[in-house]
């Protein structure tokens, strides 16, 4: 996905235009329900990844997340994504930006260009913003930890029903007293 940003129908109701590639389609669905389905489907909820963000990059507004960790999907929104227009975009995909007086024009990947509003400065830290979470959940998704402890476990007594058939936890008492 290239962008995605929400469109009236010709009924009044608000779904998304999604951008995959040259195509561009509209969905029955708001920005943010189309996300969390995503999220859903892998077993992840859109709550959970913003909260997630949020602990890797600080309590920000606006905040990007990461879509798909799977296949390592970061997306960012353009302005407040309770706005109905507000353009949600995968960093991948932008090639380029240049400034148009106290906007930006931003250059896609499928050769086509957006003018948000937006400084160029203020839309190339969301860039960054969201690149930095990627980077970071990448890392720590594929290395979670540098030191891995393992500790062997001591040789415990085995656990027999007694003639009352309840079994006797009571002798793993005894072995933390040795």
């Amino acid at each position: 996905m290239v962008l995605m940003t929400g469109e009236y129908d010709q009924h009044g109701k608000l779904c998304s235009r999604v951008m995959v590639g040259n195509l561009s389609f509209l969905v029955e669905r708001t920005n943010l329900q189309i996300l969390d389905d995503t999220l859903k489907y892998i077993g992840l909820n859109l709550k959970g990844s913003i909260v997630g963000a949020k602990s890797i990059l600080g309590n920000r507004c606006m905040c990007p997340f990461i879509v798909n960790p799977y296949q390592g999907i970061c997306l960012f929104p353009d302005k407040s994504p309770t706005k109905d227009d507000c353009i949600w975009f995968n960093p991948d995909h932008i090639i380029n930006t240049t400034a148009i007086g106290n906007k930006t024009e931003v250059k896609l990947s499928n050769g086509h260009s957006i003018i948000v509003d937006s400084k160029r400065s203020h839309f190339n830290n969301k860039i960054e913003t969201a690149n930095q979470l990627k980077r970071t959940s990448l890392e720590r998704g594929n290395h979670p930890s540098p030191i891995t402890l393992y500790l062997e476990p001591k040789k415990g007594r085995q656990l027999c029903k007694e003639r009352n058939g309840k079994y006797n936890f009571n002798c793993l008492e005894e072995n933390t007293k040795e």
